[in-house]
Order: structure tokens, then sequence, then C-alpha cells
């Protein structure tokens, strides 16, 4: 059930209260007990996760870091020991 923000016309305390949507009932103040209460205007409550949801998620990233990483790769794999391979003999037989 979604909460709604209520506040008391007599008291003025605000006040949360939890109602399935489409029933126009207004609960009384917890505070004053009063039944005169008006529901609030509240922004809703969404939470954004992952990937995607700002202007920065899609900037790509500097290149000096990609460049570093790259050059430690290309110093390994020139640091590889040599191997020999011996060619194989044709075959003659046709």
């Amino acid at each position: 059930m979604p909460t709604f923000d209520f506040q008391c016309k007599k008291c003025s305390a605000v006040f949360e209260f939890s109602r399935p949507f489409g029933i126009e009932t207004r609960p009384s103040c917890p505070h004053c007990k009063s039944v005169r209460t008006e529901k609030l205007l509240s922004p809703p409550a969404i939470q954004f996760k992952g990937n995607g949801f700002y202007k920065t998620d899609s900037v790509k990233k500097p290149a000096a870091k990609t460049e570093q990483k790259t050059e430690a790769t290309v110093k390994e794999s020139t640091v590889k020991p040599e191997t020999k391979t011996e060619p194989k003999p044709a075959e003659n037989g046709k």
C-alpha cells in the first residue's frame, strides 16, 4: 500500500498514513484525534539503481588509463621466451 502525507487542520501536525489507491477516507490525527485532515502533495519516492540514469554515466572514460593497461600488456607480450619451430619436411610420395 502506498504511504501518503497528511496534515491536521486543527493542530498542524504532519503525519504519514498508508492506504490503498482509490480510497478517499481521511485518517484522524494521531496527536489530537481530529478528523479534519488534508492530504499533502509530496514527491514520489523513486530510487534509481544501476548505470545509465545520469548524464555522467554515458561519458567516455579518459584514455590515459586505457593506455597504461595496453602498454603493460605490450611489454608482457614482448618478453615471452623465444621458441624455435623446425619446418616439417615435405612428403615426396607422388
